[in-house]
């Protein structure tokens, strides 16, 4: 049986290569030391063959699950071009750094083409005005045809017998229209 060909791209040593590289930093770094440590990750970079071809800063977000004692990172993906040789050394150069929570450093194609993260803008609504707590139907006790009550009805101000009410009632009840 023959063996099955890896179709990847051979990579000569000192060759550079492409890859993606996502860095959560601790969260209670300020946003100025923050700068700092990414513009000293760059330059560390530079002076080891690579170069930075995009940086997109997303910002603390919350983390999916709880890393350490922290619950929240910095979210910063890079784009990088690097010598071969140079990967163990920047892996090993991230897993000691202390405010580097988690990286994730990946290989990408020569023709990948990073979509920079956008926030959703959410437009709000002006808001309603809650509708008023619904009102309580008031109960009447039937009056007997001798006695006559009358009852307010709130909403229109007027006066109306509770006798005429409870004939309108029962004509409603009565009538066709249900089937009770």
């Amino acid at each position: 049986m023959a063996k099955k060909q890896d179709a990847t791209r051979v990579v000569l040593p000192g060759q550079d290569k492409k890859y993606e590289l996502m860095l959560i930093l601790q969260p209670d770094l300020l946003e100025s030391a923050t700068e700092k440590k990414l513009r000293d990750f760059e330059q560390y970079l530079e002076e080891n063959g690579g170069t930075v071809d995009m940086k997109d800063n997303w910002g603390k977000r919350k983390l999916a699950y709880k890393i350490g004692k922290f619950d929240t990172g910095t979210y910063v993906v890079y784009n990088i071009t690097l010598p071969n040789d140079f990967n163990q050394e920047l892996d090993e150069h991230m897993r000691i750094d202390k405010d580097i929570i988690r990286f994730l450093h990946v290989s990408v194609k020569d023709d990948y083409n990073y979509t920079k993260f956008e926030e959703e803008k959410v437009v709000e609504e002006p808001k309603k005005e809650a509708p008023s707590a619904p009102r309580k139907p008031t109960t009447t006790h039937r009056a007997s045809s001798r006695e006559k009550t009358t009852t307010e009805i709130k909403d229109k101000g007027k006066k109306a017998d509770a006798e005429s009410l409870d004939e309108k009632l029962d004509k409603l009840l009565e009538g066709d229209d249900l089937n009770i």
